[in-house]
């Protein structure tokens, strides 16, 4: 696999801005306009030969419905890069090693477009920068077809001028956490840890609403089924836990928060999620 990666300091500020308030990172109408006219280029990360490229283009042509898109390897993207008419998906290891808590290792899905004076090659920290999901790593590939569903809608919101700013953004995400307790919520017994270990720890514990931890398979049919159901998402690193929780039939986020990983609050669900979830 050609690794993509972005530089350190850019990674810093991408992840906060990310990590709380969404997938856009481009909040110009006009912008998105530009790349509805246009292709968007999905760069494989292995020739699309890997678990990863195969669920990807079958989570892309399920759910994506913005504009047209072309699979092309790395070498391609290479040549095309330098054009700043052009857009590309490429899946992107986010790294930084810096001394102390925050070190990161993440893996994202970002919206480019191309930059003419391009950095260092596999380094996109100078390309500007349109949108960015997570897709984290543990059992990534089930998942797809949820994030590019709930990536597709952000970008149609924008381009139609429903979300202008990252603070209407931020308010519609408040406003949809009282959502996640009006529909069983889905998740994997990976989503558990030492502070909560089952369902009935959750109910125990206060939540309101309905709760299952099913298995991989019976998670990856109710997302690619698009159920009227939420599912939580966990994305991770040694560092940090990001909870998502997204409705399998929309495609909208009702929950994202993240926590440094610590003893008493490991990575996962904890009480401090569903006592939010209750409000």
């Amino acid at each position: 696999m050609k690794g993509i990666v972005l530089g350190v300091l850019m990674s810093l500020i991408m992840s906060v801005s990310y990590g709380q308030y969404g997938v856009i990172i481009d909040y110009t109408k006009e912008t998105w306009s530009e790349v509805k006219k246009s292709k968007l280029y999905v760069v494989y990360e292995n020739e699309g030969t890997s678990a990863y490229d195969k669920a990807l283009k079958d989570a892309i042509t399920a759910n994506w419905k913005f504009n047209t898109v072309e699979y092309i390897n790395y070498e391609k993207y290479e040549e095309l890069q330098k054009i700043e008419s052009n857009f590309f998906l490429l899946s992107v290891d986010f790294t930084s090693s810096q001394t102390g808590r925050y070190n990161e290792n993440l893996s994202y899905i970002y919206i480019v477009r191309g930059y003419k004076k391009c950095a260092k090659k596999g380094d996109i920290s100078r390309f500007p920068k349109l949108a960015a999901i997570q897709t984290g790593d543990l059992s990534r590939e089930i998942y797809l077809p949820l994030l590019m569903k709930h990536l597709n809608k952000s970008i149609e919101e924008v381009a139609a001028g429903k979300i202008t700013s990252l603070g209407d953004n931020t308010k519609k995400l408040n406003a949809n956490r009282s959502k996640v307790k009006s529909k069983v919520l889905y998740l994997l017994e990976t989503d558990l840890n030492d502070k909560v270990t089952s369902e009935k720890d959750i109910k125990d514990g206060g939540y309101e609403g309905k709760v299952k931890v099913v298995s991989k398979e019976e998670l990856a049919k109710k997302i690619k089924d698009g159920e009227d159901v939420n599912i939580l998402f966990c994305a991770r690193s040694s560092t940090k836990s990001y909870i998502h929780v997204y409705n399998a039939s929309t495609g909208d986020e009702y929950y994202n928060s993240f926590n440094l990983v610590t003893k008493k609050w490991p990575a996962g669900i904890i009480p401090y999620h569903f006592k939010k979830w209750n409000k």
